[in-house]
């Protein structure tokens, strides 16, 4: 019996090293898939470079050494801070189908827009310029986890106007406390242009009916594509605009009826309806 189990031992401890070697196999096979066009050329700039090589050698840490915090994600998950959430987060965001895209990628596939830097594939998957600023791509992980965030926050709310309405972001005022949660319409059609905002009041309960609720569109504006929502205040006869980010702040900013600008500050509903 003893002989019998240190031969098992043995065999296992022999096989430590062919394990090792296939992960590193792996890796080597990973790299030499790199697209050489990538590396050898020279108006590709080096954080693209070194953003395809850690990639391809699955570096979680070298790849949030290359971001710029806080690296946004759709809503309603939420946005990345710091390099070590990065790391801990990596194989969400860089799943093997980006992964790919990314170590097998031309030169070709790489352009650069002027102030904006580089994006891979016209902005479908990337963007570059002193470090990774955004990640267009969503992974199946990710897109998930957006589905099943987004019905547990919509059956939350107040009964009556759930139906037909999916969460696109939710805003607090840090002075008054008011929440601004924006709802995009569940159309058949992917080109309607159907927003609503909700307003809720410090004082009011989140669960049930919202203190304003007014229907309106997004627009995007200018070079870098700045997404405005405008939403129609009849009782008031103006309007309610919301800029989630300007050339001015990354603060999202609300323009009242009155003309005042309000700062606002990102949140997450199930927090603030938790509370």
């Amino acid at each position: 019996m003893y002989i019998r189990k240190t031969t098992i031992l043995m065999a296992l401890v022999a096989g430590l090293p062919l394990m090792n070697c296939g992960n590193s196999k792996n890796n080597t096979d990973d790299v030499n898939q790199i697209n050489s066009s990538v590396i050898s050329d020279e108006t590709i700039p080096e954080t693209v470079k070194n953003l395809v090589k850690v990639v391809a050698e699955n570096d979680s840490a070298g790849f949030a050494k290359l971001v710029s915090y806080p690296l946004q994600r759709p809503y309603p998950l939420h946005d990345i801070d710091s390099p070590q959430q990065m790391s801990e987060y990596y194989r969400n965001l860089v799943d093997d189908s980006l992964k790919n895209i990314i170590i097998k990628s031309g030169s070709e596939k790489w352009s650069e827009y002027g102030w904006r830097g580089w994006s891979l594939d016209d902005g479908r998957y990337i963007w570059v310029d002193d470090n990774v600023y955004d990640v267009s791509y969503i992974s199946s992980a990710e897109q998930k986890n957006i589905d099943s965030l987004s019905k547990v926050e919509i059956a939350s709310i107040e009964p009556s106007i759930r139906e037909g309405w999916r969460p696109i972001m939710c805003l607090k005022n840090a002075e008054s406390g008011d929440v601004y949660r924006i709802d995009s319409k569940l159309e058949s059609e992917p080109s309607e242009n159907h927003f609503r905002l909700a307003v809720y009041k410090s004082d009011s309960n989140l669960s049930g009916y919202p203190s304003l609720l007014m229907d309106g569109e997004m627009d995007v504006e200018g070079s870098a594509g700045n997404i405005i929502y405008t939403f129609h205040d009849n009782s008031q006869n103006g309007n309610y605009i919301i800029q989630p980010e300007s050339s001015e702040s990354s603060d999202p900013v609300i323009i009242q009826p009155s003309g005042e600008n309000v700062l606002l500050k990102r949140a997450y509903w199930h927090e603030l309806i938790n509370r």
